[in-house]
């Protein structure tokens, strides 16, 4: 199944000591150039640099570092994910979970309440007007009255109070049924009643299986997560909202983490692996509940180094050693900001300014690098301002761009950039905001450690008061087509301010630094004068972070300055065979292969990497601190 992988380049390369790791445009990397043709003709796409969004700084300049082709096939760079039972997550069987037969026991009747208490009850759930309208229903005293709505009732949770109410006390009478928050209450029919026999029997089947809903293992080979659950969902003929998940997993990798599926039995999930390329899955069980976004406590790192040139290998340990005491600088990484030349931190600056007409402009205007179909679309709208011909000629997977065109050709408001920008779907609105937000936080943590460095706290910095929240931390930004977690959806973090008697109870990796919002508290020291300069040349506020619009009234959450891996191993490997795979996958492992073994005589270096991040953490970044690739300036 991994054979496809092996003529594609490497999407970060860098090949001598002192260049940059270039990041490559999506259709150059899946182009058949060499690797040192692609890197002397990126120069003309003016990407973004580190320095651009704030990562300038190293947790230990004074180890050297090394250059290496990174992701030169998939299986140089396999995550798997850490559920929040820290268990890293592996494809290990295709087995079909056994259901054993439940034993008949005889059913507990509730109790048994008279019709003046369940009235009572209702009185208390829906109140006295509403209750005396369904004993009007339930009685017939009034001929024309054939349901009665209950008010809206925005809580799910009680909403299902209610419905199990009118189950368990009038469930042969009265048929409820929930229509935009209003609970309608009816008389049965020969129909309800027949549908809810059908309900009763298929929530008994899925109870007898242990849930309804079938968690499997996702193992897929170069396919973002969402893409793969799109793909299911199509061969499936299901909603993609069937599935859910813990969190998106790169696309050029090979990935391993944990799925949902609402109602799908395991037998027809097995069933798609023969249809199925780069993909496949495994490890099937009933549960109760479906995963949501940030039910995960991190990634498992397989990552392999190769063609590694550095002076001397005694270097490699002493990288690895600093790695491990030291941590790195936790930034957020370049695919944070976008891959083209206007970085999605330029849309959420605009954003926040309340700029609409920038903001639409820089999403819909030319970039150096684009696709050639972008490119003419592109232009033809800046061209013609044609909104019609311009959204036939956007591909569908521009979706900013195409949600702009359908309300500007909808509503020949093409003037109407408020009103354009508001169909974006509410992730990828929020997307912009979170950027030039991480924008700032990473432009603050590299003052940080120029100033006080990054060995200790100082006076002013802050730590997490409570630790259980520390979990909360990062989960700002995870977003995917139907979900969104953000700062407001969360409980409060509280922080604490250092004075001098604290210093020696904290270290440098218990320290935060917030992310511009109205809640949040900034350092008691000189950071936050920091906070102010570089906000301010961008018109902004870090104090006043509310606005009319709710998507953008930015809460504001913190993140810890420092990252350090855990489970660390690493290794040595010489090589000839430059398109030879140097780990193993978790199908590898499933076919019984051995490790693959160091060549004595080998004319190439690798270094593979085994750890451990927090779902906060970027592996792009740690590689950062181990490699130090510095960019031409």
């Amino acid at each position: 199944m991994a054979s496809h992988e092996e003529q594609q380049p490497a999407k970060k390369i860098r090949l001598n000591s002192g260049e940059p790791v270039v990041v490559l445009p999506d259709n150059i990397a899946n182009s058949s150039e060499d690797s040192e043709k692609i890197v002397s003709n990126i120069e003309v796409y003016q990407m973004i640099r580190e320095q651009d969004v704030g990562i300038i700084e190293y947790a230990n300049p004074s180890i050297p570092g090394f250059s290496g082709v990174i992701k030169q096939r998939f299986s140089d760079f396999m995550v798997n994910e850490i559920d929040n039972s820290r268990n890293i997550v592996h494809l290990t069987n295709f087995d079909i979970p056994k259901v054993e037969n439940p034993v008949d026991k005889p059913e507990i009747p509730k109790e048994k309440i008279s019709d003046e208490q369940a009235f009572q009850e209702m009185k208390t759930l829906l109140g006295e007007e509403t209750s005396n309208r369904i004993q009007s229903l339930l009685s017939g005293q009034d001929e024309s009255l054939s349901f009665v709505n209950t008010k809206v009732e925005k809580d799910k949770s009680k909403r299902k109070i209610i419905h199990q109410f009118f189950k368990d006390h009038f469930g042969s009478k009265l048929n409820t049924e929930a229509i935009d928050g209003v609970i309608r209450v009816s008389m049965h029919t020969d129909k309800t009643r027949k549908d809810r026999r059908n309900r009763q029997q298929k929530n008994d089947i899925w109870d007898a299986l242990g849930g309804s809903y079938c968690q499997f293992t996702l193992y897929k080979e170069n396919k973002d997560t969402i893409e793969a659950i799109s793909f299911l969902s199509k061969l499936l003929k299901v909603h993609s909202r069937t599935f859910s998940y813990a969190g998106t997993k790169d696309r050029r990798a090979i990935t391993v983490q944990k799925v949902t599926a609402n109602r799908i039995k395991a037998e027809r999930l097995l069933g798609m692996n023969s249809n199925l390329r780069g993909m496949k899955l495994g490890n099937f069980e009933y549960v109760k509940t479906p995963l949501k976004l940030g039910d995960l406590r991190g990634n498992n790192f397989m990552i392999t180094i190769k063609n590694v040139q550095v002076e001397n290998e005694e270097i490699i340990p002493k990288a690895i050693d600093s790695l491990q005491s030291r941590g790195f600088i936790n930034y957020y990484g370049m695919q944070r900001f976008g891959s083209s030349s206007i970085p999605t931190f330029h849309v959420g600056r605009a954003l926040l300014q309340n700029n609409w007409e920038e903001a639409v402009n820089l999403i819909m205007k030319p970039r150096p690098g684009d696709r050639q179909d972008h490119e003419i679309a592109r232009q033809h709208w800046i061209e013609n301002r044609d909104a019609k011909k311009a959204l036939e000629l956007f591909p569908k997977q521009c979706i900013a761009e195409t949600h702009i065109l359908s309300y500007f050709a909808k509503t020949g408001q093409i003037n109407d950039y408020a009103g354009a920008f508001a169909t974006i779907p509410r992730n990828l609105r929020l997307m912009y905001v979170h950027a030039y937000q991480s924008y700032i936080w990473n432009h603050i943590v590299s003052e940080r450690i120029r100033i006080h460095g990054c060995d200790a706290p100082v006076v002013g910095d802050l730590v997490i008061k409570d630790e259980d929240s520390i979990a909360d931390i990062g989960n700002e930004d995870l977003v995917d087509d139907n979900f969104t977690v953000n700062s407001d959806d969360k409980k409060e973090i509280k922080v604490k301010v250092l004075s001098e008697e604290d210093l020696n109870d904290y270290s440098i990796f218990d320290v935060v630094l917030p992310l511009p919002g109205y809640s949040v508290i900034y350092p008691n020291n000189d950071i936050f004068e920091k906070y102010k300069e570089l906000m301010w040349k961008d018109h902004l506020d870090p104090r006043e972070m509310r606005r009319n619009v709710k998507d953008f009234s930015l809460s504001g959450s913190y993140r810890k300055i420092m990252g350090k891996p855990s489970d660390l191993s690493w290794k040595i490997f010489k090589y000839d065979d430059q398109d030879i795979s140097l780990s193993l996958t978790d199908l590898d492992l499933l076919d019984g292969k051995s490790d693959p073994e160091s060549l004595p005589d080998g004319k190439n270096t690798a270094l593979r990497v085994n750890l451990s991040l927090l779902a906060s953490s970027y592996a792009t970044v740690l590689l950062r601190e181990l490699m130090k690739p510095t960019e031409k300036e």
